[in-house]
């Protein structure tokens, strides 16, 4: 899977120790999959949780889905003028546009229960008028607009936080109809040490250490007398 870039975040304040991870200084976005014929492709990125809208946009658990008016609008095939499957995909998928009714309603915020260090996502192209956002809490930390996929439709798009960092919310936007996406995936940010974790553990260290060389020196000594 090869890396094409990496997004500098906006600067959220110092760094600070934090129980599971810090909010993320950068991104790096890389493009690939896995095909599955007829379903379109799935993330690569191990431990990651996929969902697949089968069962329409999940509403409770560790992701949820939501959007003004009916909701998040989860739909198959295709419509002209409105919505577009992405490639190889006959399933069940996601779609944001401004109607504001069943073809689609904007924006769609997926909001995690944990923090997350990846999130993936099937594309069937990507316009202009289409965002990613995320967010750690309510702090916008990226928000990507534009040229951002250049030349490229039906394909899988992975978005890493770099080490020890996080986010817990993503929001997919669309100003025109539509942006449609499938197979999302995500996975849950490693535990980082927490400060008094880590010096307790440097204490006991210092504690062991300074205990065996005592233990040395009176050794010696012992060993001084015998003789």
């Amino acid at each position: 899977m090869a890396t094409v870039k990496k997004l500098s975040m906006i600067a959220i304040g110092a760094a600070v120790w934090a129980g599971i991870t810090n909010p993320v200084s950068a991104i790096t976005l890389s493009i690939g999959g896995t095909s599955v014929p007829g379903q379109g492709q799935f993330s690569s990125v191990a431990e990651a949780t996929t969902i697949n809208f089968e069962s329409g946009a999940p509403t409770s658990g560790p992701a949820i889905y939501s959007a003004p008016g009916v909701g998040p609008t989860v739909v198959s095939g295709n419509i002209a003028s409105v919505f577009s499957a992405p490639g190889d995909d006959y399933t069940k998928y996601l779609t944001v546009a401004p109607f504001g009714d069943w073809r689609g309603n904007n924006p769609v915020t997926i909001s995690f229960t944990e923090k997350i260090d990846y999130f993936g996502l099937y594309l069937n192209s990507w316009d202009n008028y289409n965002s990613i956002a995320f967010y750690q809490d309510n702090t916008l930390l990226k928000l990507l607009t534009g040229n951002v996929f250049v030349n490229n439709s039906n394909f899988y798009a992975n978005f890493f936080a770099d080490k020890n960092e996080s986010f817990n919310k993503v929001v997919l936007a669309s100003t025109a109809p539509a942006f449609e996406t499938d197979n999302h995936a995500y996975r849950v940010a490693e535990p980082v040490p927490e400060p008094t974790t880590v010096l307790g553990s440097l204490a006991f260290g210092a504690v062991v250490s300074s205990w065996r060389m005592k233990r040395k020196q009176q050794q010696k000594v012992l060993n001084s007398t015998v003789a």
